[in-house]
């Protein structure tokens, strides 16, 4: 990395994945219970948790462009920290439902963006050092763990709380990017539309239909969790120690995943964890006990773990270095975007149609056909990515 030492690399990748995720650790599993204590229906909470997703589509793509085009990707997400710590602080205010989606799709303009930018920093980080990716993800997680455990103890009623605290995280993000350094030397100038032209190839979209189905799939847990827990009669802290326990699996699989998957296929761990997934949502569909709940946690490490890992082991075996942040991006467009968005658009409807215990049912059957799906793609030779125009 020029101008910084790899261990100094090291840290500031490391310090923003655990500051950014520990953002996510209370947004996430709280914000739904949040809108839901502003008198919103179920519907209405879906609906406004389905705006992040439908951003995804449109926004990382053209920042993914701008960091490739520009090879400045950390001072882009300096600017992307800005913009995302001002639009949060509106909801400081916004109370009615129009101020809330014009507050939210603002928001997810410039946050849906973190992930894929922070990941090419990394991927390019460990090309040069050949350090581990999921070593440095795994921060990311731990501070997950922190604030959404913390936060769960903390609070005893979800809150104005739920906003001032995120703030304060988003807050420190801004300094922290100063510490990013660009890794990627410089290349070719790529096409606008040269993340797009990806889609050409048979195993890349295998992957995308496949991830995209698997996210659908965890919109309940992900948009519907606290409202179910809260309809069972359970505590807040349930909602906080279950994410928690989850994410410290994930952690596990993340520090084992180099020794233990590093040599798999990354479509044979992805087929494994989306079929793990199922049995997860399938024991969710089945209890009402917060013990069984926490028992069923730890899948979650394979369920995003292992399913976030082998996706970037899959697109760094096929995306040109030069087209890391758009590749990055497009599987968040797709993944997370209409993944997300048709999840979070009909998990809350459905909730309301059929319950949290028979949402989680058809979660399950939906990772089934994931799995089934991943299994199509066959990885290229080792080394050998796709070819792609770049300009």
């Amino acid at each position: 990395m020029p101008g910084q030492h790899p261990a100094a690399a090291r840290v500031s990748l490391a310090g923003f994945y655990f500051l950014y995720y520990a953002t996510v650790g209370i947004v996430l599993p709280f914000m739904p219970a949040y809108l839901k204590s502003l008198s919103l229906s179920a519907t209405r909470v879906g609906l406004l948790l389905s705006i992040g997703p439908l951003v995804s589509l449109l926004a990382p793509p053209v920042w993914g462009y701008l960091a490739d085009r520009t090879g400045r990707a950390a001072r882009v997400l300096t600017g992307l920290a800005c913009g995302a710590t001002l639009a949060f602080s509106l909801l400081l205010v916004a109370r009615s439902f129009p101020a809330l989606v014009a507050t939210l799709v603002t928001y997810a303009a410039f946050v849906s963006s973190f992930p894929p930018l922070i990941d090419s920093l990394a991927m390019h980080h460990v090309a040069r050092t050949g350090h581990s990716y999921a070593h440095l993800r795994l921060f990311g997680s731990l501070g997950f763990i922190a604030s959404s455990v913390a936060f769960g103890l903390w609070v005893t009623r979800v809150d104005h709380t739920l906003v001032v605290a995120p703030l304060v995280l988003l807050s420190l993000i801004i300094p922290w990017t100063l510490t990013l350094r660009d890794t990627a030397a410089p290349g070719p100038r790529p096409h606008p539309l040269a993340g797009l032209r990806l889609l050409r190839h048979v195993d890349l979209r295998w992957l995308l239909a496949a991830t995209s189905l698997h996210w659908l799939a965890c919109a309940p847990y992900h948009g519907s969790l606290s409202i179910h827990v809260m309809a069972l009669g359970l505590s807040p802290a349930v909602v906080g120690l279950t994410a928690g326990a989850g994410v410290l699996a994930e952690v596990v699989v993340m520090a084992l995943y180099p020794r233990l998957a590093g040599g798999l296929a990354p479509r044979h761990v992805l087929g494994f964890a989306f079929a793990m997934s199922a049995l997860r949502w399938g024991g969710m569909a089945l209890t009402s006990s917060a013990g069984v709940m926490l028992a069923l946690a730890p899948l979650h490490g394979l369920t995003f773990g292992a399913f976030y890992v082998a996706c970037v082991a899959f697109l760094a075996r096929r995306v040109p270095p030069e087209l890391r942040a758009s590749g990055q991006a497009l599987f968040a467009a797709v993944t997370f975007g209409v993944g997300g968005l048709v999840g979070y658009a009909t998990s809350g409807a459905v909730y309301d149609w059929l319950g949290g215990h028979r949402l989680f049912a058809v979660a399950a059957v939906l990772e089934l056909v994931a799995a089934g799906l991943v299994l199509q793609a066959s990885p290229p030779p080792e080394g050998e990515p796709l070819p792609v125009q770049a300009s």
